[in-house]
């Protein structure tokens, strides 16, 4: 009986011919791909806050965090079983790197155009939202919590953010491992559930996924209506402080520096090492 899935060892020579693909592909082409992956992050992103917005005062924060993690796990099923080009997935480049296949400019270009793409799909769910009205709903009471979203993750020092980055991509790109491996659709979407559901559950931080979220928040907090009932909830914040050096400076950047060592190192370079390094690609 044939087995339905790739071995580790497998899976690692795998990425090695996908490396190539991915930087062989026209720029329109990525492009579009990673406009379509920043979407579905955003897609999946919105379908958090709006589950959670009122959740916590009934269940509390950590069946809340879970809830919000499970409807997350969306995200990587749509990216990975879909199909689209995904940055923090694309760390994963290192591996081709490492083994020689590829340049360090081939694999800098392909990550500058992803992150770029997806930062596009991202500000266009930021606009279908905001024309939408859906934050309006409940009373504001979602375009709430996308601003109390936005606001927490703006409020990191640099180096937490940087960690919960690393933490992040160590699971996203876990999971587009293990996607790899499945070879058939239910094992797929599994593989890429639970270590999303996990990444969000915990609190790491994912540079993608802030692309919607805190400019999501940005845009909401200009509604008086939304603002009043992000201000009645915490009336000791500052709303002054998300804002868009806290956003790129304070919380993208260095999250975005966090994925890429995780995905790149701690998952491309370590599973480069244990199973592409001295063996033959085929």
């Amino acid at each position: 009986m044939a087995k339905n899935f790739l071995t580790p060892a497998e899976t690692a020579q795998s990425f090695i011919v996908i490396g190539n693909a991915k930087v062989k592909m026209p720029v329109s082409k990525i492009i579009v791909s990673s406009f379509l992956a920043g979407a579905y992050i955003a897609f999946a992103a919105q379908l958090m806050t709006t589950v959670t917005h009122d959740m916590a005062g009934y269940f509390g924060v950590g069946f809340s965090s879970f809830i919000g993690g499970s409807v997350f796990g969306i995200a990587l099923v749509l990216v990975l079983v879909a199909g689209s080009d995904l940055f923090t997935g694309n760390c994963l480049l290192s591996m081709g790197w490492l083994n020689g296949d590829l340049r360090t400019h081939q694999v800098i270009n392909n990550w500058t155009i992803v992150w770029l793409g997806n930062f596009l799909g991202g500000l266009f769910l930021v606009w279908m939202m905001y024309t939408s009205n859906i934050w309006d709903g409940h009373g504001g009471q979602i375009g709430a919590q996308a601003v109390a979203i936005a606001y927490k993750k703006t409020q990191l020092t640099f180096w937490e953010a940087f960690t919960r980055g690393i933490g992040c991509n160590w699971l996203v790109c876990l999971a587009v491992v293990i996607v790899a491996a499945g070879q058939d659709t239910m094992g797929k979407i599994l593989g890429a559930w639970f270590p999303v559901m996990a990444f969000i559950a915990s609190g790491f931080e994912h540079c993608i996924a802030n692309m919607f979220i805190i400019p999501a928040g940005l845009v909401a907090k200009l509604d008086p209506t939304i603002a009043s009932v992000v201000m009645e909830k915490h009336p000791t914040w500052d709303l002054n402080l998300l804002n868009m050096h806290s956003f790129l400076i304070g919380n993208l950047m260095p999250v975005t520096l966090g994925n890429i060592v995780s995905g790149a190192v701690l998952v491309g370079g370590i599973y480069w090492f244990l199973y592409v390094k001295d063996a033959k690609t085929t």
